[in-house]
């Protein structure tokens, strides 16, 4: 006798769990961020540069390429077929000594330099033509030693951290 209610017990249980799934005990996971769901494709247009850097257009374009559309879930497409466009201007380069001391004779020894690149995005959902994620001053910035390194080091770095930014930016939208 008691091998069967530990039997029944059993089959009770499992058949309460059963009812509890099929009951429609729905549990999921979804992630945070990326783009309304409409907006599968972005095209993004070439940059816009008011610097004297002229790579940076390459160099910018070439990250927001690679990066963007991953992050954000999304295709890149042509500009007549693209759900979103994102368009940009390069608005500011500097490359500044941060630290120093003073060397021999009068003169500066820098032990540390800061570039930062500013530029305007906007990213547009063309259906609705409205912005999805609009901002006019980010500014990426990355440091380099100039006895060790080049200010491309810097630079990567600064326009890494301004690709993350819009990316954190989309996302925080949606």
């Amino acid at each position: 006798m008691f091998r069967s209610s530990r039997r029944a017990a059993a089959l009770l249980l499992c058949l309460s769990l059963l009812a509890l799934s099929a009951a429609g005990c729905n549990y999921g996971l979804t992630t945070a961020g990326g783009f309304p769901p409409d907006v599968k494709t972005i095209f993004i247009a070439p940059l816009d540069n008011r610097t004297v850097k002229f790579e940076l257009n390459e160099q910018v374009a070439r990250e927001l390429n690679e990066r963007l559309p991953r992050a954000l879930g999304v295709r890149l497409a042509g500009e007549d077929v693209a759900d979103a466009v994102v368009r940009g201007e390069i608005t500011g380069y500097s490359d500044v000594a941060q630290n120093y001391r003073p060397g021999d004779q009068g003169a500066v020894e820098v032990l540390q330099h800061q570039v930062q690149v500013s530029m305007s995005l906007r990213i547009v959902d063309v259906k609705r033509n409205a912005y999805i994620w609009e901002s006019t001053s980010i500014s990426g910035r990355g440091e380099y030693r100039p006895d060790t390194q080049t200010d491309e080091v810097a630079r990567l770095t600064a326009v890494r951290s301004l690709i993350q930014q819009i990316i954190d930016g989309a996302q925080s939208q949606w």
